[in-house]
């Protein structure tokens, strides 16, 4: 956050875990200056976005309408809420350090903020700053798909040369930096968020990795070269719309994840196509991730 800015005012938001994902890409959109966000609570969860003097009535009216929006698509969840409230602007960082813990996921990983740091040990330290952007391990489209990299890059001594992983849309950098760590030889990530880009290469130093990982602001439509892994949690309008890029960037395994459980038999099908299979699924909560893989033969 700017430091010549005294006052913040804080858009609250408590919603169903399933909504957390949307809310917190869209905070980032409406260009937020800090976003905690606090999944403690089984059947909700509280995010809190910080904006500017100037942001805030802007941001609060297009709050209400996606909220409105989301609910109609999650129509069978409880409602969302919102309301706001006014933060000193030395209160923000003691505030959302307390929310984020270290999460250990699959079974080589450990996601952690830089301020808690576990000691060396048997998994592998994923380190994420919250407060740069989305994408810190929490939700279940994160997570899944983290369980799926580490599927997707243990099975790849079995194909000969180097490893190499595409993450598209790669918010925090989180996927990008679990495949370096994961054995991972080149990573891409890329994102058409320029702050996420940004924040992406900050964790990226963070976790000493960036020799193995490359950063970049594009499109699936700027891409020509394959990748061994492609990972993309992207929503079915998307992966509908690029559907035939993705299935042709990928040599090995694709790893799909961000479609809730109600469109996911959809995605499946859509995705599943001559020489491509669904290797493995993981449903969590109202979402779904799946690996797809390319058969060998003709």
């Amino acid at each position: 956050m700017p430091d010549s800015i005294d006052q913040w005012t804080a858009i609250h938001f408590r919603v169903p875990h399933e909504m957390a994902d949307p809310i917190c890409n869209f905070c980032h959109e409406q260009q937020t200056e800090g976003l905690v966000l606090d999944d403690s609570d089984r059947d909700f969860v509280r995010l809190t976005a910080y904006f500017t003097p100037e942001r805030w009535e802007e941001a609060l009216d297009h709050a209400k309408l996606y909220l409105t929006q989301l609910h109609e698509i999650f129509s069978h969840l409880p409602e969302p809420t919102l309301s706001i409230s006014v933060q000193e602007r030395e209160d923000w960082a003691v505030m959302w350090k307390g929310y984020f813990k270290p999460t250990e996921i699959g079974k080589r990983l450990i996601v952690a903020p830089p301020w808690r740091v576990p000691e060396p040990g048997d998994r592998l330290v994923v380190i994420i700053e919250p407060a740069e952007a989305f994408g810190t391990g929490t939700h279940e489209t994160t997570q899944g798909c983290l369980v799926l990299v580490e599927d997707a890059i243990s099975e790849m001594p079995a194909f000969p040369g180097e490893c190499s992983v595409l993450d598209v849309g790669c918010g925090s950098g989180i996927l990008a930096i679990a495949a370096a760590k994961l054995g991972a030889d080149r990573v891409l990530g890329i994102d058409h968020d320029p702050k996420a880009v940004e924040s992406a290469g900050k964790n990226a130093a963070l976790n000493h990795v960036e020799e193995k990982v490359q950063l970049a602001r594009s499109g699936l439509a700027d891409l020509t070269e394959q990748s061994d892994i492609v990972t993309a949690n992207l929503d079915l309008r998307t992966l509908r719309e690029h559907r035939n890029v993705l299935l042709s960037l990928f040599r090995r395994f694709l790893i799909v994840s961000g479609v809730p459980l109600n469109q996911w038999a959809e995605a499946k099908e859509l995705l599943q196509a001559p020489r491509v299979v669904l290797v493995k699924e993981i449903t969590r909560a109202e979402w779904g991730c799946g690996l797809f893989g390319r058969t060998r033969g003709l």
